[in-house]
């Protein structure tokens, strides 16, 4: 006959190790014991750490796909206003209206947005696709 809180004859399930009671284990069990449960966090851990990665991957490229949406639409408007300022200096005419402006001007804006509109595409692309390892 078992006595009641001793340990069962047989395992419960298919993790559970037959281990006899606290106060007679010895130490070298004691120790096995302690391993076998710090292996398991590890592995829990990995586990988790996977699952993290994972996660933190779909939602990188779920980021990326949204920025690099949001980066071709400014630079579609911003092209588009560069052709319609263009087209509207040369037709002498906005919506219109007679329209002129100095040839300097013309120059500077179109110089700048041109360099904007490159600067935009060349700091995503090179945050969408790194050159180096990325950091842990």
């Amino acid at each position: 006959m078992r006595e009641p809180g001793a340990s069962p004859a047989l395992p419960a399930g298919p993790d559970e190790v037959l281990v006899p009671p606290a106060d007679t284990a010895s130490p070298i069990e004691r120790a096995i014991r302690q391993g076998v449960a710090a292996e398991r966090r590890n592995a829990d851990l990995e586990t988790r750490t996977r699952e993290l990665r994972y996660r933190e991957a779909l939602d990188q490229r779920l980021l990326r796909l949204l920025i690099g949406l949001s980066v071709f639409g400014v630079s579609v408007l911003w092209l588009v206003a560069d052709v319609s300022l263009t087209l509207a200096q040369g037709l002498g005419t906005l919506f219109g209206r007679p329209f002129r402006l100095d040839p300097t001007i013309i120059i500077a804006f179109l110089t700048t947005s041109t360099a904007t509109v490159i600067g935009l595409f060349l700091v995503f692309l090179r945050w969408l696709y790194p050159s180096g390892p990325e950091k842990e």
